[in-house]
C-alpha cells in the first residue's frame, strides 16, 4: 500500500494528471439543468450550457463597460426602419403615436455551420440517416452519440437565415416539451406571432383529439410551412423582423438565447417515437453553432468540447482604459476559443466546493453565478481561516455591479398574503405585505451575509442604480418602509409595522377573530449547512411582529415547479437582467407575464390594470424626462401594493485561479467560456505543489497497528506453546501409566 501510495502524485486528486495539465476548464454545478432548448430555458444554473452551445444574431462586447451590443451572428447591429399606418417611412426618432411598425434587418456571416450531430446525417444520396428510426432502433440508446456517423455522411450544414425564422416560429409552438416564457411578451410585438399560436393550438388540440385511446405520441410538427409575417427570409442570408410599433427594446432581445437558431432537422430527430423514452430531447442534447457542444453528461458531470465547426469569432480588440495593462488584451485579433473541454461536476454543499477550489481542482467555483465565493470571501475580508492560503494562492476576487434584483415575493393568488377576493380583503392584505416589508431590515441582512462583496444598496424598487429610473436620495426612497432623516434613508421603526399588522386584523401575530397565531410559509430554493443562517435570519423578522413563518428549503427544481403551479405562499427570488434597460425589470410585474397564468417571468402574479397601462408607455418611450415620469408612478404603485418585499442590489464576485486569464466577470455576458484562457502547465504544477501527499500518518498507522497486533501476538504464541508443552506432558504420564499398567 505504502509503495502504491509513493508512486502518486496527487492521491485526492479527482482527474487525471493528464487533463489537469491539459487546455480543460474545470468547474462544479450545484442543480441539474432541466431545459437546454433555448426557446425554454430561462434560469440561471442553465445559461452556462446554453449559452456556450447556441448563438443569437447579437451579444455584448465582452470588454466593453457600459455593456455595448454588436453583431455575432449577424455581421452588425440591425439596421431598423419605422413606418406609419400607410407604410411610408419615417424619420429616425419619430414619436411612438405615429409609428405603425417598424422593421429590423439582419445580415449573418456567411459560412456559418452547425456542430456535428447525428440530426444532419446523409448518406451519399441525401438520405437522412437517422430521421425515420423505429423505437425498437431507438431502444438502448441515451446520448445522440450512440447513433454512429460514417465518416462519408454529412453531419452538419450550414446556418440560414430560415433557421431563425424556425427558431421565432418555436416561440408559439404547443408542441414543445416545456413552453416558451417569451411568447406571451413577444405575441404583443413580433407581427403575426399571436395569430400563429392561436392557430397552432387549435391545430395542437386536434391532433390530440385524433389519437387512439392511451397514445400519448404525437408526431413532429413541421413549422416551416406555418406563414409568420412578422419573421421573414429575405434570402440565405438576410433575415427581416417587423415588430407592431416602436420597441426600441427589441435589439436587447436580439442577445438572448431565445432567438437563437434551432434547425429543424433537429427539432423532427428528437421528435421521433421512442426518443423522450430515452431521455433524448433538445433540453438534454443541444445542437447549435456556438463554440462548444456537450459530448458527456450524467447527474454528476457534464462535458462539453470545442465544436470543430466552429466559425472563429476573434477576440475583441477594444476594452476599457487599463485592460492593455490588465492583461486583456493580448490576445486582440484571435481565432476563438481558446480553451479545448469544459467539465462540469456536482457539488451540491459550499464546503467540498470551496475546499477542492482551495485545492487547484476548480479554475472558477461555478459559471452560473457571480456570488459563488461567499466562503472565500468572507475568510478574506474577516481575515480568519484560509485568508492567508487565499492570499497565498494568487486566488483573484474581480466584484462587479451589474444590475441585479433580490427580493422576496407575496403570491398575489394567496388568500392571506395575495390581492384578496373583496375590497375590505384587499386592504388587509396589504398591509399585512406592508409591515412585513418594514419588519425584514434588509439593512442588517446586508451587514451580516454579503456587505462584503461591496457596498450593496438596499432596494427601494425594482430598477437597479446602474439604469436609467433608478431615483437616489429623498426622491427615491420606499415611503411604506422607509423616511428620509438626517441626510439618509431610515427604515421605519417596528412599531409602524406593528400598527399595521394589527389594522390587517392580526395584533401581535393573531388572527383578532380566531386568536389563531398567524402561520405563514417561506418557500427557498437554498438547501444546505450553508443557507441556514439566511433562512434562521428571515423567520426572526416575521418574529418581531408575532408572525410564525416557516421555512420550506428545497432544491430548485422543485422550487420551479412550486412557483409555475402557484403553490408557493412568500418566496426568495432574484433577477440578472437580461438587457440593460429599466423595461427588463418592470415588465417582473405586469399581468400578462403571470407565471401561473402565462408561464411568464412575474413570479408574484401581480397584476394591476393602472400599472399594466402604464407599462404599455414606458416600453415605447426613449429616455428622458417623459419616460422617467411613468416610471416614478409605476414604482409608486408597486411600493403601495407591495408584492415584492424589495431587498437589495448585491455586488456580485468571480473568484479565478492565477492560471485563468482574460476574465471579465458579467451577469449580462453569459457566453463567457470562449474568451478565457487556462494554463494548464502553471495549474498541474500547483496542484502538485499544494496537495503534497502526506505519507507519515500512514507509517504512523502501521506502527499503531504493530503495537497493537504484536503483544496480540505475543499471547497468542505463548498461549500456543503452553498448550503444546501441556499436551507434551499429557502423552508422557499416558505412556508411563501405559508402562506400569
Amino acid at each position: 500500500m505504502v509503495l502504491c501510495l509513493v508512486g502518486c502524485k496527487q492521491i485526492n486528486s479527482p482527474y487525471s494528471q493528464q487533463d489537469l495539465a491539459g487546455n480543460t476548464l474545470f468547474v462544479s454545478f450545484q442543480l441539474n439543468p432541466k431545459e437546454l432548448d433555448p426557446v425554454s430555458s430561462y434560469n440561471l444554473n442553465e445559461t452556462p450550457y446554453v449559452y456556450q452551445t447556441y448563438e443569437a444574431p447579437l451579444h455584448y462586447n465582452y470588454l466593453k463597460r457600459p455593456l455595448e451590443l454588436e453583431g455575432l451572428t449577424a455581421e452588425a447591429m440591425p439596421t431598423v426602419v419605422l413606418y406609419d399606418k400607410d407604410g411610408k417611412v419615417l424619420p429616425e426618432g419619430s414619436s411612438g403615436a405615429q409609428v405603425a411598425y417598424s422593421t429590423y434587418t439582419l445580415h449573418l456571416r456567411h459560412g456559418i455551420r452547425f456542430q456535428p450531430h447525428p440530426a444532419f446525417a446523409q448518406d451519399a444520396q441525401g438520405h437522412y440517416l437517422y430521421q425515420s428510426l423505429t423505437p425498437d432502433q431507438i431502444e438502448g440508446k441515451h446520448s445522440v452519440w450512440d447513433f454512429p456517423v460514417d465518416k462519408a455522411a454529412v453531419s452538419t450544414r450550414e446556418l440560414t437565415a430560415d433557421d431563425y425564422v424556425y427558431e421565432i416560429k418555436r416561440l408559439a409552438s404547443p408542441w414543445l416539451a416545456t413552453p416558451s416564457p417569451l411568447y406571451s411578451l413577444m405575441a404583443g410585438y413580433i407581427v403575426g406571432l399571436q395569430g400563429l399560436g392561436d392557430h397552432l393550438r387549435i391545430e395542437h388540440a386536434q391532433a390530440l383529439h385524433a389519437l387512439p385511446p392511451g397514445d400519448t405520441f404525437l408526431p413532429w410538427h413541421d413549422l416551416r410551412n406555418e406563414p409568420l409575417e412578422g419573421a421573414k427570409a429575405l434570402d440565405k442570408y438576410t433575415l427581416e423582423l417587423r415588430i407592431k410599433g416602436n420597441y426600441p427594446q427589441f435589439k436587447y432581445w436580439l442577445a438572448l438565447s431565445f432567438f437563437a437558431p434551432v434547425p429543424w432537422e433537429a427539432e423532427r430527430f428528437y421528435a421521433q417515437r421512442g426518443m423522450a423514452e430515452q431521455t433524448l430531447s433538445l433540453n438534454t442534447w443541444p445542437v447549435g453553432t456556438g463554440p462548444y457542444m456537450m459530448t458527456e453528461q450524467n447527474p454528476n458531470h457534464f462535458v462539453y468540447e470545442r465544436n470543430p465547426n466552429y466559425w472563429g469569432e476573434r477576440y475583441p480588440s477594444e476594452g476599457q482604459p487599463g485592460d492593455a495593462q490588465a492583461g486583456l488584451l493580448k490576445d486582440a485579433g484571435k481565432p476563438m476559443p481558446f480553451i479545448d473541454k469544459i467539465v462540469w461536476s456536482i457539488e451540491k454543499e459550499a464546503a467540498p466546493r470551496t475546499q477542492k477550489f482551495m485545492q487547484g481542482y476548480y479554475d472558477l467555483p461555478e459559471l452560473d453565478r457571480l456570488d459563488d465565493s461567499f466562503d472565500l470571501l468572507k475568510e478574506q475580508i474577516d481575515n480568519t481561516g484560509r485568508a492567508q492560503l487565499i492570499r497565498d494562492h494568487g486566488i483573484r476576487m474581480t466584484t462587479v455591479h451589474d444590475p441585479v434584483n433580490w427580493y422576496i415575493g407575496f403570491n398575489w393568488l394567496d388568500p392571506v398574503v395575495g390581492k384578496g377576493a373583496t375590497p375590505e380583503q384587499q386592504v388587509r392584505n396589504r398591509k399585512l405585505r406592508q409591515a412585513m416589508s418594514i419588519a425584514t431590515n434588509w439593512e442588517e441582512y446586508s451587514a451580516i451575509f454579503f456587505d462584503f462583496y461591496g457596498p450593496a444598496t438596499v432596494a427601494m424598487g425594482p430598477i437597479p442604480p446602474s439604469l436609467f429610473g433608478y431615483r437616489d436620495g429623498p426622491d427615491g426612497i420606499d415611503p411604506v418602509t422607509h423616511v428620509w432623516k438626517d441626510g439618509r434613508a431610515v427604515r421605519r421603526p417596528i412599531e409602524d409595522a406593528k400598527k399595521l399588522l394589527a389594522e390587517a386584523g392580526y395584533p401581535d401575530g393573531r388572527d383578532a377573530q380566531t386568536g389563531k397565531p398567524l402561520v405563514l410559509f417561506y418557500d427557498s430554493r437554498e438547501i444546505g449547512p450553508a443557507y441556514q443562517g439566511r433562512l434562521s435570519w428571515q423567520v426572526k423578522q416575521a418574529a418581531k411582529l408575532g408572525i410564525q413563518l416557516e421555512a420550506r428549503p428545497t432544491d430548485y427544481n422543485r422550487f420551479q415547479d412550486r412557483m409555475r403551479q402557484g403553490s408557493e405562499q412568500i418566496f426568495f427570488w432574484g433577477w440578472n437582467a437580461d438587457y440593460p434597460d429599466a423595461e427588463d425589470f418592470l415588465f417582473l410585474m405586469t399581468t400578462d407575464q403571470g407565471a401561473v397564468k402565462y408561464g411568464g417571468d412575474n413570479q408574484t402574479n401581480y397584476s394591476n390594470p393602472e400599472y399594466d397601462a402604464l407599462y404599455k408607455r414606458v416600453k415605447d418611450l426613449p429616455d428622458g424626462p417623459e419616460r422617467q415620469h411613468v416610471i416614478d408612478k409605476m414604482v409608486s404603485i408597486a411600493r403601495d401594493d407591495a408584492p415584492w418585499m424589495f431587498g437589495e442590489f448585491p455586488g456580485s464576485t468571480r473568484a479565478t485561479q492565477a492560471w485563468v486569464s482574460n476574465v471579465r466577470p458579467s451577469s449580462v455576458v453569459l457566453d463567457s467560456v470562449k474568451y478565457m484562457r487556462i494554463d494548464g502547465t502553471m495549474r498541474a504544477a500547483k496542484i502538485a505543489e499544494w496537495n503534497r501527499p502526506r505519507l507519515w500518518p500512514i507509517a504512523l498507522i502501521l506502527l499503531v497497528v504493530f503495537l497493537i497486533f504484536w503483544p496480540a501476538w505475543r499471547f497468542y504464541r505463548r498461549r500456543q506453546l503452553t498448550n503444546a508443552r501441556g499436551q507434551i506432558v499429557g502423552r508422557g504420564a499416558a505412556r508411563a501409566q501405559e508402562k506400569s499398567s
